[in-house]
């Protein structure tokens, strides 16, 4: 059993999102980040004319070819 001095302090616990948050909604909000917005589908091999800032580093690094 928990004891009830434990359970009223851990009712006091705050939570801050670190965030900046623009709307009340669940999804919405402004990313510190700055980019393109992609959205991920599946993973392919990197082709000649692909923009090489969508090379996943993970995959290529297992695969040991480029991959986006």
């Amino acid at each position: 059993m928990i004891p009830e001095e434990l359970i009223k302090r851990i009712r006091q616990i705050q939570i801050y999102t670190s965030r900046a948050v623009n709307a009340s909604f669940a999804g919405q909000y402004e990313s510190v980040f700055k980019g393109r917005g992609m959205q991920f589908d599946e993973v392919r091999e990197y082709m000649p004319g692909d923009d090489i800032r969508d090379i996943d580093w993970n995959v290529t690094a297992r695969t040991g070819k480029p991959f986006i």
